[in-house]
């Protein structure tokens, strides 16, 4: 069926201070999906990802030999969402970098049906949100922090250094939905040949 599936994305502890809602065609990857989630949060993407739903794990990178997790493992990037067989208020769980772990909780709303093909190139696209996104190699319950400080403060006392650039300062509550969705769809595709065709 031609439709687009809508979710609501929230980082762990601050669901209702950094969350997206987010709609996508269902004939896209969960790798897809997860790509576009870290392009919306902010994410450098250098990190592996996993999303759990239903005790399996669609993994970004699996390799059964080095893999000890008594648990079926599923190749993100071969299955499309609408092999999940979503019901509405359904959740998974996505993980980002095992060693300082951001961890998103996911709820499926609902879908609607798309009037034609052309339709998807308006996807995916995100139709709701709030808070700036993630840090990179820090740990969700770090945030928290950063946020309850800056909420205590007033204003933002935290600086980082996206990548190789200069150093910003980060504050939360500058999130802008409109130039999140004009360079969502250049940043999910530098993700994915990050992933999916490598150096």
């Amino acid at each position: 069926m031609n439709e687009v599936l809508i979710f609501r994305i929230g980082i762990e502890g601050l669901e209702n201070k950094i969350w997206r809602e987010i709609e996508i065609p269902s004939r896209r990857t969960v790798a897809d999906f997860a790509y576009t989630i870290l392009a919306s949060f902010n994410s450098l993407a250098y990190h592996l990802y996993d999303i759990t739903y239903k005790n399996k794990v669609y993994d970004c990178w699996i390799c059964i030999d080095d893999d000890h997790r008594d648990i079926e493992l599923v190749n993100a990037n071969i299955t499309k969402l609408s092999d999940l067989k979503l019901k509405k208020k359904d959740t998974m769980e996505m993980e980002y970098d095992t060693g300082s772990t951001t961890t998103f909780h996911i709820t499926y709303i609902g879908s609607r049906k798309l009037k034609n093909d052309r339709e998807q190139v308006l996807y995916p696209l995100v139709t709701a949100g709030e808070g700036l996104g993630m840090l990179d190699d820090m740990c969700d319950f770090d945030l928290k922090d950063i946020v309850e400080d800056t909420d205590q403060l007033g204003y933002s006392n935290h600086y980082f250094t996206p990548g190789y650039e200069t150093t910003k300062k980060y504050d939360y509550r500058k999130y802008n939905i409109k130039k999140d969705n004009k360079e969502l769809k250049g940043k999910i595709l530098a993700i994915k040949n990050g992933y999916e065709v490598g150096d």
